[in-house]
């Protein structure tokens, strides 16, 4: 591909629908991994009548084997992949930490942390040999943070901050960048469904800014990370 290629995990959530947009309009030729198939391909007809380059791939992001198999085929389509972000994630399940059952914890655990560190080993190796790359995980601010009835989730992103910081030394003297973004209150449907009206604002009025935020502009904090991949070639 002549364009540059963005694989971006969770693509049809809140904050990816306003990543990939956001990477349409930069030029990227972008390819939507999750799992959720109507709103994947609702993303993708709406990027393409939009002009941009785009595919939609269904995969379960904790299962290695398809991971495996669907960057397989994104490596042999586009011949490289300049930029991952892994956005795919969420607290899922929410108790007191001696009521959490084993299996629930395991899945918060599995769909933060597991996911961000699959979709990285895929792209790592061919990212190292291109000395070329930028990879992009999301924690949260409950990961730096902490949160009641929140132990799993809060873990997962504080292991994503630990897992990003390592990496990137490791792939640092490779020509490739790994950063982290960690998005606040955000105003996505999934989101604000946890709350009534009047709570939602009330929630938003304690917040520094005054309110949540929109997922467009945690998509501009994605892109001020790519501004370097532009200057080459």
């Amino acid at each position: 591909m002549e364009k540059k290629v963005a694989v971006v995990n969770g693509g049809a959530g809140g904050i990816g629908r306003a990543v990939v947009r956001r990477l349409g309009e930069a030029g990227y030729a972008i390819f939507i991994l999750d799992k959720n198939q109507q709103v994947g391909s609702e993303i993708l007809e709406e990027l393409r009548r939009q002009g941009c380059q785009a595919e939609y791939r269904a995969v379960e992001l904790t299962n290695a084997a398809q991971l495996k198999n669907v960057f397989a085929e994104i490596h042999r389509a586009a011949g490289r992949i300049d930029l991952l972000v892994n956005l795919a994630g969420g607290t899922l399940h929410k108790h007191p930490v001696q009521e959490f059952p084993l299996s629930e914890w395991r899945e918060v655990i599995d769909v933060n942390l597991k996911a961000t560190f699959l979709c990285c080993q895929a792209v790592c190796k061919p990212m190292r040999e291109r000395k070329w790359g930028v990879i992009i995980n999301t924690s949260s601010n409950f990961g730096i943070t902490g949160g009641g009835g929140r132990t799993a989730y809060a873990a997962s992103k504080a292991a994503v901050i630990a897992f990003t910081k390592s990496l990137a030394l490791e792939m640092a003297p490779h020509g490739v960048r790994v950063n982290a973004i960690a998005p606040g209150l955000t105003a996505t449907e999934r989101v604000m469904g946890n709350y009534d009206e009047t709570e939602w604002r009330r929630i938003g009025r304690s917040l520094p800014m005054g309110r949540a935020a929109e997922p467009s502009e945690i998509a501009v904090a994605v892109e001020q990370h790519l501004q370097k991949i532009g200057q080459r070639d």
